[in-house]
């Protein structure tokens, strides 16, 4: 199957389509803001909010937030009792 051919099929599946959700769903994958990571809480994070976070985490470090190296965080977790 050629890459039209593909895209028809395609297209013709999302014509038939009933569900707003799955819609919304597709929408939302297609505009490239989709679900890629979830906080400690378990609240979803978006591509777009998580790119944000990063940033931000550099702004703080560049700016001489303190931060740990991997072996530190080891030693802080192993510790724990």
């Amino acid at each position: 199957m050629n890459l039209e051919q593909h895209k028809t099929k395609i297209i013709q599946k999302v014509k038939n389509i009933q569900d707003d959700n799955l819609l919304d769903q597709m929408d939302t994958v297609l505009n490239g803001d989709y679900v890629v990571a979830y906080t400690i809480d378990d609240e979803p994070l978006t591509k777009n909010q998580y790119v944000s976070h990063i940033e931000s985490i550099c702004e703080s470090i560049a700016k001489g937030a303190k931060n740990f190296t991997t072996e530190e965080v080891k030693k802080q977790i192993f510790s724990i009792k």
